[in-house]
């Protein structure tokens, strides 16, 4: 078997936009796909290269078998290069011969139109520019801008996952053309000025390293010259499950600390001051440096606490089953903040409801999980033996999460596919976990502007840019000026929090 041995996670996601989903026909159809990857001497420029290492890195994590077409001495020399990156995210993986592979689809970088039996989706990019085709080759540039280069790795990836399971995606289509400017996302723009040289990051906080914070962190690593300082802030280390979606992260990197994962990724970014957080953000709440923040976390009541730590702007981002996308920040002012974006509406069940009914423990939220979910006690053999049998799974696949806390079990065997798996796909998981392409693509743009907010300064017109990798590319306008709470609920509504944050930036 070729699949990665975190594949229960990939199932996970995949069953939440695929309609009719079982795992064994999910398993099955991959097994059988061959993903060809040809490439040519153009696709060796530093976009070219980007294009290719991004889509390596998404590819891998979802199909077992890729087989590399590389024309050229240069090319083929990459090829030995990205093989090895493959097998160190999948150590599983079939790497077929060209000549033993019936290809089933085939993505294309560079200026090569190869003669290949199957499907051919041609991606590239210039600059800012992101460009897709499935007629013709379009090439990839020489600038040292990335940014357009890994958004058509993440366009191609879902362009491949919507052909493949276009009968189980509703309204699925495939791209015939695009050409994405990821410096306005405006539809048909053409916006591609020069990335700027030594820019300049004027002491911002990433704050979350997960799926979004790896995108992120492969874009910033690519911006040449950058310059400033960059804290890192996540107080997790990488697990298993994480591998389905965490573009950066190799085997290797299972048990390591997320923020020394994105380190490792920055250090050739020698003029970046890089200031290691391993810890909960929290700890740097109230803190007159946490000013400049860019948002990468899971939850919106993280997002709607950053808001009230009062940082003097934020650009967030997210995925969600609808969309991607980011947006800009301020408390003060006439547009949402980030908190209104992500204000309740309606009943919104407890955590420990929401743990309690995913365990199948409703009749002992109050005597068992309410409380070990306030005192982090780890969960017993006796209570795992209990849950096991509820859920009607075997015991033996959950007992490496015996002495964790309860938290941490429903994160690793609910949210991480383990029980999704055990059953078969049975068990539906209500937590959102996205694609690998979806993650990536909103890193990317977080990163994105990150880099225009440190060059230009001021915030866009704009609160929210989204799209939705799952449709086609839209062809409507996807930013929007997004107005404060309707029904005045908010913190950038209330006299005392805007007074402290105009004191406490009043000299800034």
């Amino acid at each position: 078997m070729a699949l990665a041995t975190y594949f229960g996670r990939a199932a996970t996601a995949a069953s939440q936009v695929l309609q009719g989903f079982q795992t064994k026909n999910f398993e099955q159809l991959l097994n059988g796909l061959v993903i060809g990857i040809a490439f040519d001497e153009t696709a060796c420029s530093s976009e070219g290269r980007a294009s290719l290492d991004l889509l390596v890195r998404l590819v891998a994590r979802l199909y077992p078998n890729i087989c590399f077409l590389p024309e050229g001495d240069e090319a083929t020399k990459l090829a030995r290069s990205l093989s090895s990156l493959a097998r160190s995210i999948n150590g599983q993986i079939d790497i077929v011969r060209p000549r033993l592979a019936a290809l089933s689809q085939c993505l294309v970088v560079g200026s090569t139109a190869p003669d290949v039996d199957c499907s051919r989706m041609f991606l590239g990019s210039d600059g800012w520019l992101a460009k897709f085709s499935t007629v013709q080759p379009v090439g990839s540039g020489c600038s040292s801008n990335s940014f357009g280069a890994g958004a058509a790795s993440c366009i191609a990836a879902s362009n491949l996952f919507r052909l493949i399971f276009n009968e189980q995606i509703s309204g699925a289509t495939v791209d015939s053309a695009v050409s994405f400017s990821l410096f306005d996302y405006a539809p048909g723009s053409d916006a591609n000025p020069p990335l700027e040289t030594n820019t300049v990051l004027d002491t911002i906080f990433l704050l979350g390293l997960g799926a979004i914070g790896n995108g992120a962190v492969w874009a910033l690593a690519r911006v040449s010259g950058l310059q400033g300082q960059l804290g890192l802030v996540d107080d997790e280390e990488v697990d298993q499950g994480n591998l389905q979606r965490y573009v950066l992260a190799l085997e290797k990197d299972i048990g390591g600390s997320k923020v020394k994962l994105a380190r490792r990724h920055l250090t050739s970014q020698r003029g970046l001051s890089l200031q290691d957080h391993p810890y909960k953000w929290q700890s740097l709440a109230g803190s007159h440096s946490l000013q400049h923040v860019a948002i990468a976390l899971d939850t919106a009541a993280d997002r709607i606490a950053v808001q009230a730590a009062l940082p003097r702007w934020t650009i967030n981002s997210w995925t969600q089953r609808g969309d991607l996308g980011v947006s800009h920040h301020h408390l003060d002012g006439e547009l949402a903040c980030l908190a209104c974006l992500y204000l309740p509406t309606g009943s919104v069940p407890d955590e420990d409801q929401v743990i309690a009914q995913a365990l199948s423990l409703e009749d002992r939220k109050m005597d068992v999980v309410r409380p070990m979910l306030h005192s982090g006690a780890p969960v017993s053999v006796e209570l795992m033996r209990e849950i096991a049998s509820r859920l009607m799974v075997p015991l033996e696949p959950l007992l490496p999460f015996v002495g964790q806390p309860l938290r941490g079990l429903y994160q690793a065997a609910i949210c991480g596919g383990v029980v999704f798996e055990l059953t078969g796909g049975g068990k539906p998981v209500r937590v959102e976990v996205p694609m690998a392409f979806q993650s990536a693509m909103a890193g990317i743009m977080l990163a994105a502007e990150i880099v225009k907010r440190s060059a230009h300064r001021d915030a866009p017109s704009w609160t929210t840019a989204k799209l939705n990798l799952l449709r086609k590319m839209p062809s409507d306008v996807i930013t929007e000026r997004r107005a404060k709470d309707r029904q005045e609920r908010c913190i950038c509504q209330d006299a005392d929090y805007l007074d402290a944050y105009r004191a406490r930036y009043k000299s800034v």
